[in-house]
């Protein structure tokens, strides 16, 4: 026995102790399932109702399915056996036991469903001639926060013992998320011309994937052909007729050296200026084509718009690997050894990122010191697959050091802020929870060192710890129920 309540449940079927004894629950748990059984001390030859709920703790709901056998072995060797084949509701069973023999017993209770079975051992059962003959029972923790298994069933709800585990040191910082310089591209127009309506109805948008090579848009020569890229295709083709004639008549020594050369020079600058945007071919207009496949993130111009040589016109990232710049104080930049890899929480977004291994990166460590801020950047290369870190973003980055060390560690999300405090709940019985207050160390993949406040062993809330929370300010959502 875990405890025991004061609380009485009122159930459907009818009472069946003439006189009244205290309540008592037990909480277990197995490797599968969470056993809470409530039921009241018995005196012997009396009716009692146990009310059991069963929970599966692969996704913390009731079980649907199934029966219960109670299995009493009293002192003398006699045993007696008790079982309910169906449910009261989901995850309850209640029946009623009746034993005619005082003493001690024990108590083994067993489930049985379609793909498991269980067992649990009730340790300290005693059935008593009579009410004077109840020895006192611990009354329950008024401090303790109720939440019910009717309500943990109906929401995202689980709890996980502490654990000493090893993990590696971190250190928290703030980090800019920065495009990596090969996929990075700012597209300028190298001429000056008109993005025609007619010929940019398919030009690309800011938000767009592209691939290396696919047409952006497409640019018009002005009406005085001006530093245009007629104006250049014109002038290469000039270029190289004369350098072709002249090649011809140095061969009949019909032209001085100087005039050759002269003729040469012109032609190699107007080949090298034409060579590098050839990828017009022989047309009149200008084809802007993507230098790399990626994600267009802004685009400068609209469509009708004239451009002048030198202008920008859109942007494109390549989103795979990005390179985050971190800001550690000097503090921390001189006890972090070498990074190893890193915990990144994005705003939004319910779970971190964590990056190790071939996708993490150190590129290199800053050395100068911001004498505002009192920060040294660090440059980190990040793999990022699933596009989660945006260009620009800034995030929270948990770096991990080389240190390793063995720690008591709960899941972050068992950790919330209140009261300028870092607290847990910690299940004490199947509806009973406290508010613990913990001091916490490193964070390492998902999971946070707890340096002072928790046991290992005791079980903390990791998923619906927030309604835990409001039941502990709310007397109605601990309100106790009825079966």
């Amino acid at each position: 026995m875990t405890g025991c309540s004061t609380n009485s449940h009122d159930h459907t079927s009818q009472p069946t102790n003439t006189e009244e004894t205290p309540t008592v629950s037990v909480t277990q748990w197995t490797d599968r399932m969470e056993l809470f059984m409530e039921y009241p001390v018995l005196l012997k030859s009396t009716l009692g109702e146990f009310v059991i709920h069963l929970t599966f703790l692969d996704d913390f709901k009731p079980v649907r399915k199934g029966m219960v056998r109670l299995i009493f072995r009293h002192q003398s060797g006699q045993t007696f056996q008790v079982e309910q084949q169906h449910l009261l509701r989901e995850g309850i069973f209640n029946p009623i036991v009746e034993l005619h023999l005082a003493g001690n017993y024990e108590f083994r209770l067993e489930y049985e469903g379609l793909n498991l079975s269980e067992s649990f051992q009730i340790k300290n059962f005693v059935v008593y001639e009579s009410v004077q003959d109840i020895q006192a029972v611990p009354e329950s923790n008024n401090e303790d926060i109720t939440f019910l298994k009717e309500q943990q069933w109906k929401i995202d709800f689980s709890t996980e013992p502490a654990h000493i585990k090893t993990i590696r040191t971190s250190i928290q910082a703030v980090g800019e998320v920065i495009p990596r310089q090969s996929s990075y591209a700012e597209i300028t127009s190298p001429v000056e011309g008109f993005l025609h309506v007619e010929d940019n109805k398919a030009m690309v948008i800011p938000g767009r994937s592209v691939k290396s090579g696919q047409l952006l848009a497409t640019l018009s020569p002005p009406l005085d052909s001006s530093n245009s890229w007629t104006d250049r295709k014109l002038a290469y083709e000039y270029a190289k007729t004369e350098y072709d004639r002249a090649q011809r008549l140095k061969d009949k020594n019909a032209i001085s050296n100087r005039e050759f050369d002269k003729i040469k020079n012109n032609y190699f600058i107007r080949n090298s200026g034409y060579k590098a945007f050839s990828q017009s071919g022989n047309s009149d207009l200008f084809r802007f084509c993507a230098p790399i496949s990626g994600i267009v993130m802004e685009v400068a111009v609209l469509p009708g718009q004239k451009v002048a040589a030198g202008q920008k016109l859109m942007t494109i990232v390549d989103p795979t690997t990005v390179w985050l710049k971190v800001y550690m104080f000097e503090m921390d930049y001189y006890r972090m050894n070498t990074p190893e890899g890193a915990t990144i929480t994005i705003p939004g977004l319910k779970s971190p990122i964590i990056v190790e291994g071939d996708k993490f990166r150190l590129l290199s460590m800053g050395n100068m010191l911001d004498s505002d801020s009192r920060t040294i950047p660090i440059l980190l290369e990040i793999a990022n697959q699933d596009h989660l870190l945006k260009i620009g973003q800034t995030v929270q980055v948990d770096i991990y050091t080389s240190d390793v060390a063995s720690s008591l560690c709960v899941p972050e999300s068992a950790i919330f802020d209140d009261d300028a405090h870092h607290v847990v709940f910690t299940q004490e019985g199947g509806e009973s929870f406290k508010r613990k207050v913990v001091e916490t160390g490193s964070l390492y993949k998902g999971r946070v060192a707890i340096l002072s406040g928790l046991k290992e062993g005791e079980r903390v809330v990791t998923r619906g710890g927030y309604l835990v929370k409001l039941a502990s300010t709310s007397a109605v959502i601990g309100h106790p129920h009825a079966h």
